[in-house]
């Protein structure tokens, strides 16, 4: 059964629980997005810091139209990664990260089935979209597990860190 996120019941299942950013979750962040697997499948800044990361959690619970959680282990509460979905009318784009010591858990698969189900139900979204590096194997895997289905027409090279083109590989999961 799925909770619905609320201030008193995260949005869970056995594996997995995802919680509102908070800003003390900001220096885990930062130091998060500094890793290896991370820095080369996404576009996060090596850079970045916990100022920056708190910046970014006030404009994302100002905005109605974006939703973001830390993933974290649903009975420890350990934080093994990140997980955001934006909407434009009936359509979203997901994307998420796991830390290193959430890889290999079956958490992404579990937090990506978890903000699709809550999108749907309320946001009413008809699609969701989901791009991954096209050697991002095991992202591929996760979007899969999580009833997502190959969309090649939707694969893209765009300009992502420091003017590099990367190959994406684009996943799409339409409402039921």
């Amino acid at each position: 059964m799925i909770d619905e996120p609320t201030d008193k019941a995260p949005l869970a299942d056995d594996k997995v629980a995802l919680h509102d950013w908070a800003d003390d979750d900001a220096d885990w962040y930062a130091d998060a997005v500094r890793d290896e697997q991370i820095q080369r499948f996404t576009t996060e800044s090596a850079t970045l810091t916990a100022a920056e990361v708190r910046d970014a959690i006030a404009r994302l619970h100002a905005d109605d139209n974006a939703a973001g959680f830390v993933i974290c282990d649903a009975t420890s509460g350990e934080r093994l990664g990140n997980i955001a979905i934006t909407r434009a009318d009936q359509l979203a784009d997901v994307s998420y990260w796991v830390a290193a010591e959430g890889r290999g858990r079956g958490v992404a698969a579990s937090a990506l089935k978890l903000i699709a189900t809550w999108a749907e139900r309320h946001w009413q979204v008809e699609e969701i979209e989901l791009k991954t590096h096209a050697d991002n194997v095991a992202s591929q895997r996760v979007a899969e597990r999580a009833g997502f289905v190959r969309a090649p027409e939707r694969d893209a090279k765009p300009l992502v860190k420091a003017g590099e083109t990367w190959p994406t590989t684009a996943y799409v999961r339409r409402s039921s």
